[in-house]
């Protein structure tokens, strides 16, 4: 089965769940995600999402869908979508990355990195940023010691 990357952007309603609750969503999609054969990453800066979804196209393209027609985003816009022979995030199921709880050697670096508007890092335009930014979060995730209960 031919594998593909999508990566998206949105923008979260007004009025969307706390903290608690979308790190309870995100196991929950791992979960699901994990049986789907997807895997990937969704980074929250301030009210804007960037999500990279990896895995059968079937699959990803079932979820995107949902992802579309769920109200708790607005503006949503699709960056990318391309048929891959690797995944650059397969040994993530599905994190959350909030670029605001980063501690702050790492948040200082994504800053000299990346355009900042009222303390929030902007996602990129360009799709070469976009993939920096997304690669950027991961090496910089891998392990989150500073998170409890980290491996």
């Amino acid at each position: 089965m031919e594998n593909c990357r999508l990566i998206y952007r949105s923008t979260c309603r007004d009025g969307f769940i706390d903290n608690a609750q979308l790190r309870d969503l995100i196991a929950k999609s791992a979960d699901n995600n994990r049986a789907a054969g997807i895997t990937g990453m969704l980074i929250l800066s301030g009210d804007q999402f960037l999500q990279v979804l990896e895995g059968p196209a079937d699959a990803v393209n079932r979820l995107y869908a949902y992802i579309m027609a769920d109200r708790r985003h607005k503006d949503l816009r699709l960056i990318s979508y391309e048929s891959i022979a690797e995944r650059h995030f397969d040994d993530w199921g599905m994190s959350l990355v909030d670029l605001y709880d980063l501690p702050k050697p790492a948040r200082d670096l994504l800053e000299r990195k990346y355009s900042v508007r009222d303390g929030a890092i902007l996602i990129p335009e360009r799709l070469h940023e976009v993939y920096a930014l997304l690669l950027d979060a991961r090496f910089l995730c891998q392990g989150r010691p500073w998170e409890d209960g980290a491996d």
